[in-house]
């Protein structure tokens, strides 16, 4: 009786987190999967079941390399883009900031990890600011270097990169902080019987450092890659997606298909189903492949 009565009354503990949790998290994903089987008639509104239509649409799409493989195309190359250059930016300056910069003056840490607090639609208006042709500093900075200028948001073969650094100078915050904590946990005994030995700053860094970190390697590089297949805020802000659909990943197709002009909410909730297992199959991939060559001490 007295098991019951602790079962019980730890239900009880846990009944608004659960109620909160159905309302908000579980009752829309359940809600979404039965809108993704339906189509709206666009005159009237009736809602029409449609089984896995609108499934078998992406899928035809996706084999006749259609728009939705351009969007699935677009966000793996922005994955690709973002996560290796924030993780080796983010890992220099931690190793910087821990050894040969640890007496910087509080002020440059301060302006390395800003970009954290500061949500993706102000920084899309700040790259677009500094992206513009006549008055922006990338363009004045590339003109000092002896380049020509470059059309950052208009051009198809230059979008992408520059929606690519935006977010990349976003999460930089993030990850030199997750970066840091695990250089700093590094024990420097390690970092002395290496110096007896001979080894120098590179031979440290490659040998006892990037092991030891894997872990925390790891840890950022399953949540940039989460993160950078859900950028939405800086493509909405730069680029609107184009220029011709160059920037339109996944998660702004969702956003334009159920939201923009004619909505077809059953087909976006589609594509966020497909989303969301794209997202756990990289996951998946990652915890399977980079997982076993983790170094736990």
């Amino acid at each position: 009786m007295k098991k019951f009565l602790k079962t019980a009354e730890g239900y009880l503990y846990l009944a608004p987190t659960l109620i909160i949790l159905g309302i908000f998290v579980y009752w829309p994903i359940v809600s979404s999967f039965q809108m993704s089987l339906t189509r709206v008639a666009p005159f009237g509104g009736a809602v029409i079941d449609v089984g896995l239509e609108n499934y078998q649409r992406l899928w035809n799409e996706l084999i006749s390399g259609g728009e939705y493989y351009n969007n699935l195309k677009v966000s793996l190359l922005f994955t690709l883009g973002t996560v290796p250059t924030g993780i080796v930016i983010a890992v220099a300056l931690a190793i910087a900031l821990a050894y040969p910069l640890r007496r910087l003056s509080w002020l440059h840490r301060l302006l390395i990890f800003v970009p954290i607090v500061i949500s993706s639609a102000v920084t899309g208006v700040i790259f677009r600011w500094m992206y513009n042709p006549a008055v922006g500093y990338m363009n004045h900075w590339i003109g000092l270097l002896g380049f020509e200028p470059v059309n950052w948001l208009t051009s198809k073969d230059w979008a992408l990169v520059a929606v690519t650094l935006a977010v990349v100078w976003r999460q930089l915050g993030f990850n030199v902080i997750i970066a840091l904590a695990g250089v700093q946990n590094i024990d420097a005994t390690y970092y002395e019987a290496a110096k007896v030995d001979g080894a120098n700053l590179w031979h440290r860094v490659r040998h006892i450092t990037l092991p030891l970190l894997s872990p925390t390697l790891f840890f950022l590089t399953i949540i940039n890659v989460i993160n950078s297949l859900q950028t939405f805020g800086e493509i909405n802000i730069l680029t609107d997606g184009g220029p011709g659909q160059a920037t339109t990943n996944m998660i702004y197709a969702i956003y334009v298909d159920a939201f923009v002009g004619t909505p077809f909410r059953g087909y976006a909730s589609a594509q966020a189903y497909l989303l969301a297992l794209l997202i756990v199959i990289m996951s998946i991939i990652q915890f399977r492949g980079f997982g076993r060559r983790v170094h736990y001490s």
